[in-house]
């Protein structure tokens, strides 16, 4: 698959999605972020060479990667853990149950929050001086600004390494988890397939206007074009486009519920995995691709200095492992993990084009989320 876009990290190349990123941090001699005192290693005299041989070769590592070998025992002990997700409550219970099935005795204490929301919610916790969540799932937008603004800590799961190539960050702050595309959702009952908007620039035809719905919560629209086509004309472009009356709608499953219940035809730049599980369900909702496609990636990170530390590396491990990028399939997300499939035939289809654009707007998300606000007259 080919992006049209610059790579999801400046260093690596738009071939990420086939597994062809820069030199992996796996392959480094001494990963950056590391504490261990590496010269302090060579010092030691005080043990024989085949102990200073297997503390190199398999306790240093284990160490590196933030990984202890007691982690599980420590979790134990911690019994939970607090989990900030965009994952919707229904979404969660199938996510849920499989982590339940590896680690019985960790209960995670999960809190639904839309993207905006839980921006909001966190960054007041961290003003007064805790976030209160130890684990953060939320779009690559949200956690880049979280690590700009020092909410998040560093954690290199050794999961990671099965992840499609690229879809973690080399200082080891985040790690892709979902995949997802931003496509045309269209009510067939309300508007055919051929009259529907088959690009961008349709969308600014004057029929369309009043007929299109939009998730207000994050500034997916804006960040997509401006990576795109670039600032001024991605400014430009959002301003035509919040002239046509759009019907500001908070997440995109609601958005995707209220399109299948007839609120309004169209129901634009909405998430593929909503539209495609609701279509599947037997809902009057169907979709179209864009021109390119925006694709997204849903992350999960560690807050700085987490109450439960040893669940919150557990959980992230989990959510990167086969059975938990399954249990998300199964709930309807595109997994990124290498070997496990989508939960439909014509997403994987599309995964494997040439005309997807992945969005990053690195540094700038508060200030694009303002500017999308402003534009679209969200209050």
């Amino acid at each position: 698959m080919k992006f049209l876009s610059p790579s999801l990290t400046s260093s690596m190349s738009a071939r990420w999605w086939k597994g062809r990123a820069m030199s992996p941090w796996w392959s480094r001699a001494w990963p950056s972020g590391c504490d261990i005192d590496q010269p302090s290693l060579i010092r030691s005299r005080m043990e024989p060479r085949y102990v200073y041989l297997l503390w190199v070769l398999v306790l240093w590592p284990a160490l590196c990667l933030g990984q202890a070998p007691d982690l599980l025992d420590q979790a134990k002990k911690e019994g939970e853990v607090i989990l900030y997700a965009t994952l919707t409550v229904g979404d969660f219970e199938a996510f849920n149950k499989a982590a339940k099935e590896k680690y019985p005795f960790l209960n995670i204490r999960h809190v639904y929050l839309s993207s905006a929301r839980q921006a909001a919610r966190v960054m007041q916790e961290h003003r007064a001086g805790r976030v209160q969540a130890d684990v953060l799932g939320n779009s690559l937008e949200a956690i880049l600004y979280f690590k700009q603004q020092g909410v998040v800590s560093a954690y290199r799961s050794p999961e990671s390494k099965n992840l499609i190539g690229g879809v973690w960050d080399p200082e080891g702050y985040w790690s892709g988890m979902t995949t997802d595309l931003l496509i045309t959702g269209f009510n067939p009952k309300m508007i055919s397939k051929a009259a529907a908007p088959k690009n961008y620039e349709e969308y600014l035809k004057p029929q369309f206007k009043g007929q299109m719905a939009v998730n207000r919560g994050v500034p997916y629209p804006f960040t997509g074009m401006v990576s795109l086509r670039g600032e001024e004309q991605g400014i430009a472009y959002l301003k035509k486009l919040g002239q046509h009356e759009l019907r500001l709608v908070e997440g995109y499953t609601h958005m995707t519920n209220l399109l299948a219940a007839g609120e309004y035809p169209l129901a634009i730049f909405t998430q593929l995995s909503k539209v495609d599980a609701t279509k599947r369900k037997g809902a009057p909702v169907d979709w179209l691709p864009g021109s390119p496609t925006f694709a997204t990636i849903s992350t999960v990170a560690i807050t700085r200095n987490p109450l439960h530390a040893a669940a919150a590396r557990l959980l992230v491990d989990f959510y990167l492992s086969v059975e938990g990028q399954q249990a998300l399939a199964r709930a309807g997300k595109i997994p990124l993990r290498r070997g496990v499939k989508s939960p439909s035939r014509e997403i994987d289809q599309l995964l494997e084009s040439e005309n997807l654009h992945v969005i990053r707007a690195e540094g700038e998300y508060g200030r694009y989320m303002k500017l999308y606000n402003e534009i679209l007259g969200v209050r």
